[in-house]
């Protein structure tokens, strides 16, 4: 499996069940050469991802196909704590 970093803002958080939430990210760009319009990942409950806010994410890929990137979150962290603090 691939995983890639993403920079994105939260556009919906669904609930999925009683530990993982749908999340789907703003993004218009390429990913391995096919266009992508939409970002669907999947995320545990206690990452908590607001709607609204912009984070960084290191995601596993599972699936590029029309136009939409289906993952795993692995790794989150909101973009406004990711500034060079010295």
């Amino acid at each position: 499996m691939k995983t890639v970093i993403i920079v994105s803002k939260c556009l919906s958080v669904t609930k999925f069940n009683s530990h993982e939430n749908w999340y789907e990210f703003h993004f218009k760009g390429v990913c391995a050469g096919e266009a992508l319009r939409r970002v669907l990942l999947k995320g545990r409950i206690d990452f908590q991802i607001k709607k609204a806010e912009e984070y960084l994410m290191y995601v596993q890929m599972l699936s590029c196909e029309r136009g939409i990137l289906k993952g795993t979150i692995l790794k989150v962290k909101n973009l406004e704590d990711c500034w060079d603090k010295s």
